[in-house]
């Protein structure tokens, strides 16, 4: 709501101006007692003055929100993989940024899962905790985006990082959307990317074909010989083998972890880390939504190893004609890809091959588009960033090493040929 500017009296809201007065009335007090006066220019009442300066300070507020917004990256990972550890080391290590650390509890885990909250004893707390180092600490019950907001604003000049532990049994995509699509509204914060931490000891055994028979119990279970360890390495931004001391003599697990881990997301970097020890450098500004992330898309090797459940499938193909085939592109091979539960994929989209059947699903979307272009540039760049069926695009620079389009899909059942196949139809 815009502020009031208009401070001149206004009769119904200020109440009638006492008449001309000669100060020998006997009531005198009571007649000037309801108004306020500034020189003989304007007489306003003192709730009028309350209210113009609430709404000039929200306008700052606003104002404040709009050139400065707070990025948020998800932790997250099972239990028992390090996530706590890891922001106790970003506590520790301290930053030239004031971090705040939110954690997420949720499910039957969460009293083991916060380790955080020992600090303030046994009890949970919705308030900012003092971490030292500039950090800060607070639990939530059920994490938002208005709460995180009204967090911020009772805290003004005290954040400008967020931190957010998930549970470890959490699929981190819907939060994830939660926050991307609130920056559209104008939100103070924004995603900046997905930390997954894995226990290097039993991370292999979170991949098996029985969920059931894992120590975290059927919780874990996502359906399709899938579980939420399979989701938190799809959506993750960076990735932390952690616990390395644990195997770092034997490189025959190594390879193997490592190979396993890239043939679900073969996009993200790889660190492995003892006691979540990583350089502030791999873990902050991630910009893994906007187009910094996208321009250094790079074909990777191929992994020894195929998970055919959730795997990556990347794509390079040659620069669009026009705008007239970059739109064909996106309503014939992007939009039936993500908006499947929109009904936007029809029976016959995959007549044969791996995507044949209805259980495939993209998880994350990362593309990078060249349009031939009619002025002094070469193409038009668009980035693409999508999270399941929630996707955006907007214009990205020209580089000199740009000569074609390259789009990752991390998602369920993938097939190259099959995406190979609905491309091809797509941009003939």
């Amino acid at each position: 709501m815009p502020a009031l500017k208009n401070f001149k009296h206004d009769q119904d809201e200020d109440g009638e101006l006492p008449c001309l007065i000669t100060g020998e009335e006997e009531n005198l007090k009571e007649l000037l007692s309801n108004v306020k006066v500034d020189g003989g220019v304007n007489m306003v009442s003192t709730d009028k003055v309350s209210r113009v300066n609430f709404q000039q300070e929200n306008e700052e507020l606003e104002s404040i929100n709009e050139s400065f917004k707070i990025p948020v990256t998800i932790i997250t990972g099972y239990l028992g993989s390090g996530k706590s550890t890891l922001l106790e080391m970003i506590a520790l290590k301290g930053s030239d940024k004031k971090i705040a650390v939110i954690l997420n509890e949720f499910g039957e885990s969460s009293e083991i899962e916060k380790a955080m909250t020992i600090r303030n004893g046994s009890a949970a707390y919705e308030e900012w905790l003092d971490l030292g180092n500039g950090c800060l600490c607070c639990s939530l019950q059920n994490i938002g985006v208005k709460a995180i907001e009204n967090m911020i604003k009772r805290s003004p000049g005290k954040i400008d990082y967020i931190l957010l532990e998930t549970s470890g049994i959490a699929d981190p995509a819907p939060i994830a959307k939660m926050f991307w699509q609130d920056e559209g509204l104008n939100s103070s914060v924004y995603i900046d990317g997905i930390i997954t931490v894995l226990d290097s000891e039993h991370i292999l055994r979170c991949l098996e074909d029985s969920p059931d028979s894992q120590w975290h119990g059927e919780n874990v279970a996502a359906g399709d010989g899938l579980t939420i360890a399979h989701f938190q390495l799809a959506m993750a931004d960076r990735i932390l083998i952690n616990k390395f001391d644990k195997i770092e003599h034997d490189s025959g697990r190594i390879k193997l972890l490592e190979d396993k881990v890239r043939s679900i997301n073969a996009e993200a970097p790889i660190f492995f880390t003892k006691y979540g020890e990583l350089g502030l450098d791999n873990l902050l500004d991630l910009h893994a939504y906007d187009s910094k992330d996208v321009l250094s898309l790079q074909l990777k090797t191929k992994p020894a190893i195929h998970d055919h459940r959730m795997t990556t499938v990347t794509l390079d193909f040659r620069p669009l004609t026009d705008k007239n085939e970059y739109e064909t592109f996106m309503r014939k091979f992007i939009q039936p890809l993500l908006w499947k539960s929109f009904g936007a994929s029809q029976e016959s989209l995959f007549r044969s091959g791996r995507m044949q059947e209805d259980n495939w699903e993209i998880q994350r979307t990362k593309g990078l588009i060249l349009i031939h272009s009619d002025d002094t540039k070469r193409f038009d760049v668009k980035i693409l960033q999508g999270v399941r069926d929630t996707y955006d695009v907007f214009p990205g620079e020209l580089s000199p090493k740009m000569t074609s389009c390259k789009l990752v899909l991390i998602g369920k059942y993938l097939g190259k040929e099959d995406l190979e196949s609905l491309l091809k139809e797509s941009i003939k």
